[in-house]
């Protein structure tokens, strides 16, 4: 090998070093459960409805972080699903406004791809690729976004879908703070 090869090698391996070395673990808690989503909650924009949506389900009683991230994903994925339904049935109404059956459409398209991105963030996160996590919540957001644009611009309005979407929101949020709060 050429010295100038092994001076290249040499640099390189010393880069890998210090980018492994320099990188930070994810913090660890001592903390499950409520007490834990209380903690990791702390940032969010609505600390009660995180902390209720994180211990909604039964196994987060003795949950660890990196399972409070899951449920939290599992939540809004149920919330888009949900929502997703309740605006289908909406669809199916005969003699809806033109302005409400456009918004409707709108956001039917936005929590289809919102609960696709959402199964992939779940698998994203399982696979401890939190990067891809954080694209795909921040895509999921954006289609709640859209849909609260599409309520608020047009004169077809449903209140029950502007609360369900505000939810929606709010969980995303959480689920994205939670990830960020893993991220390694």
């Amino acid at each position: 090998m050429k010295m100038v090869e092994r001076i290249f090698l040499l640099f390189l391996s010393i880069v890998v070093t210090v980018v492994i070395a320099g990188k930070a673990p994810p913090p660890t808690f001592t903390e499950t459960g409520k007490a834990l989503a209380e903690k990791l909650c702390e940032k969010s924009e609505d600390k009660a409805f995180c902390v209720s949506s994180l211990t909604s389900r039964h196994e987060a009683e003795t949950a660890t972080a990196p399972k409070l991230g899951v449920i939290a994903l599992s939540v809004a994925s149920t919330n888009a699903s949900d929502t997703s339904l309740y605006i289908k049935s909406k669809l199916k109404q005969k003699n809806l406004e033109p302005a409400l059956e456009d918004t409707l459409d709108d956001c039917s398209k936005n929590y289809l791809d919102a609960v696709a991105q959402l199964d992939d963030s779940l698998a994203a996160l399982l696979a401890n690729a939190y990067i891809d996590v954080d694209i795909w919540l921040n895509t999921a957001i954006s289609d709640g976004e859209a849909c609260e644009d599409a309520l608020s611009e047009r004169a077809g309005n449903d209140a029950e879908l502007a609360r369900r979407n505000t939810n929606f929101l709010k969980l995303c949020k959480d689920a994205l703070l939670i990830n960020t709060i893993l991220t390694p």
